[in-house]
């Protein structure tokens, strides 16, 4: 009610009547509400289990399944699993999960495996009391679906959905988040007072918010090249989401580590290096990890100075690292070539510069080719999502709106040649009309001026050998979009190595934090 109420005062507009319930329709002029929507991120993570078949095959799409949504993976179990079977039925005790994820076999594939792997389970909860049995999503062979509810409904909740390997070679997650996310907001419907309540009111079904986060992205991947990648990053505060998709794939990953309610986590996997080649200035280690360690007990407070800002973004660009990593562990990414690139979080927009949040996101994230670079500076991806099912066109229009800022095109060059040497010349022609001439040096950042939401044509003339992901360098004009940083090109190289020697590498973060040829 309290965030209802700020935010009729944000917008003028009445979301309560006098008795404090919610206008819904609306009446018409500034009067109440249309839809009601609710996304969810709050509360602790779930813990689950995961049963399959084989560890490389089914169980570890299993794990990528449970790594979709915001859960703690407490324990695995498959048929090559060396413990014994007592062994690995005291475990499932002990991990006390409230959701099982149970995959195994292609469709018109393994059976008796499958089966026998059915009656383990249903065994294994028989030791458990009643109310604290785990709820099971059943996501294998189709053609077992109807026999393995047959063995477990007799001892818990059990549903069903589509195979996340269908076949050996293929894997598909799409529905099966979307239903595991379902059992997930069964159990926080449980444990969350009100939130039944108001649900009732709800269009929807209340959804994890990262499930709006994929469906967003999963839709954006289809308007864009086919051959590259739409890729979404929610720097939350409790958790990380990060998702790409593109005309044929769609995977996400969610970190339980954040900017804020997840800091605590994310420094227990941190060391004071991670942090300390990314900050323009000598700092201590104590007063590093003491100003973060101090953000853990506020997780909400913002920097009060530069240093502090300094750190903060430091710690972003640490967490971006991470995320890339996890996500090339974890999916099939084999290129960090995207078009777009859309991230969110308060870490971002709360005192960042436009050249500050840029470079942040090519430290972390280095795309290579050419790629827009766009921010979402209120966190409403997710809301968009799902928004989506029951308002297709809206998603749309408010992503071609001011909601989001364009940072930047930013054009990723490699070459081998000695830092300072002219790699390119460039050329841009504005839709206005404006001719801007450029030579692009190796190792910096520079920037031409292009006007936000403007378009424009750049012809590149290499002076050496250099390599743009996805294109053929010099060929043909390339159509680029402006923002709030212009038309980017880094030449700092892929993966970008920093000095080790500190007065070396703080003169070189000194140079990229604003373009060379300003």
């Amino acid at each position: 009610m309290a965030a209802l109420r700020d935010l009729q005062e944000i917008t003028g507009r009445f979301f309560l009547d006098l008795n404090h319930k919610l206008i819904i329709p609306s009446h018409g002029g500034v009067e109440g509400v249309d839809r009601l929507l609710i996304t969810l991120s709050w509360g602790p993570d779930l813990d689950v289990v995961t049963f399959g078949l084989l560890n490389e095959l089914s169980l570890e799409t299993a794990n990528r399944l449970a790594r979709t949504l915001p859960l703690n993976v407490a324990d695995s179990f498959g048929i090559n699993d060396r413990r014994s079977t007592q062994a690995q039925m005291d475990a499932l005790l002990a991990a006390k999960p409230r959701i099982l994820i149970f995959a195994g076999g292609s469709d018109r594939g393994a059976t008796r495996t499958v089966g026998r792997t059915a009656n383990k389970i249903a065994s294994s909860l028989h030791l458990f009391k009643a109310e604290d049995r785990p709820k099971v999503l059943f996501c294998g062979n189709r053609g077992m679906a109807r026999r393995v509810k047959e063995i477990l409904e007799k001892e818990t909740t059990y549903s069903s959905t589509n195979n996340i390997r269908p076949e050996i070679e293929n894997e598909d997650l799409a529905q099966a988040s979307f239903d595991l996310n379902q059992l997930v907001i069964d159990e926080k419907m449980n444990s969350i007072t009100g939130l039944e309540r108001i649900a009732a009111f709800s269009n929807e079904k209340p959804q994890l918010t990262g499930i709006g986060f994929q469906r967003v992205i999963r839709f954006l991947g289809k308007q864009y090249d086919p051959q590259r990648k739409v890729l979404g990053i929610d720097l939350g505060s409790a958790h990380i989401t990060a998702a790409y998709a593109n005309h044929h794939e769609s995977q996400q990953i969610t970190l339980p580590i954040g900017t804020g309610y997840g800091l605590e986590r994310a420094l227990q996997q941190t060391r004071f290096s991670d942090l300390e080649k990314w900050l323009p200035e000598a700092l201590s280690e104590s007063q590093v990890m003491d100003c973060l360690w101090q953000k853990t007990i506020f997780p909400n407070s913002l920097p009060v100075s530069e240093t502090d800002l300094q750190i903060e973004l430091a710690l972003a660009r640490h967490l971006l690292c991470m995320t890339m990593r996890e996500l090339e562990l974890h999916t099939d990414l084999a290129a960090r070539s995207f078009e777009p690139v859309l991230v969110g979080g308060s870490i971002l927009t709360h005192a960042a510069t436009p050249w500050q949040m840029l470079t942040l996101l090519l430290d972390g994230i280095q795309p290579v080719g050419i790629t827009p670079l766009v921010i979402d500076k209120h966190g409403i991806l997710s809301l968009l999502g799902a928004a989506a099912k029951t308002n297709p066109l809206l998603p749309v229009q408010v992503l071609e709106s001011t909601a989001f800022i364009n940072l930047a095109t930013v054009v990723s060059i490699e070459s081998k040649v000695k830092p300072g040497t002219v790699i390119l010349k460039a050329h841009l022609q504005s839709a206005s009309g404006k001719v801007r001439d450029i030579a692009i040096k190796q190792g910096e950042l520079a920037s031409l001026p292009l006007a936000f939401g403007e378009s424009g044509v750049l012809m590149l003339k290499p002076e050496s050998k250099v390599i743009i992901s996805d294109i053929e360098v010099g060929k043909d004009p390339i159509k680029v979009r402006g923002g709030l940083c212009g038309l980017v090109f880094d030449t700092r190289g892929r993966p970008l190595v920093l000095p080790v020697d500190q007065v070396h590498r703080l003169a070189m973060l000194d140079r990229w934090s604003k373009p060379a040829n300003q």
